[in-house]
């Protein structure tokens, strides 16, 4: 459900919260040591729309992964 009218979107405050508390826990454990890059990247953003609303999963090299589902 990919148009050119698609637009990504944006992190609710809530989902900010959550994410940024989930990181911050994540990384003071399972990922403290862990080198991730020069620039940092050990976490990416999967962002699948559909016709129902977006499915946002952040995920963590390491395999950890915390879903935010706009339905």
């Amino acid at each position: 459900m990919v148009t050119k009218q698609y637009q990504f979107p944006k992190l609710t405050e809530e989902m900010h919260n959550e994410m940024a508390e989930w990181y911050q826990t994540h990384n003071n454990g399972k990922c403290a040591n862990g080198y991730h890059g020069a620039i940092g990247g050990n976490v990416s953003f999967e962002i699948t729309p559909t016709s129902i609303g977006n499915f946002i999963r952040v995920k963590c090299l390491c395999g950890d992964v915390i879903d935010f589902d706009e339905v």
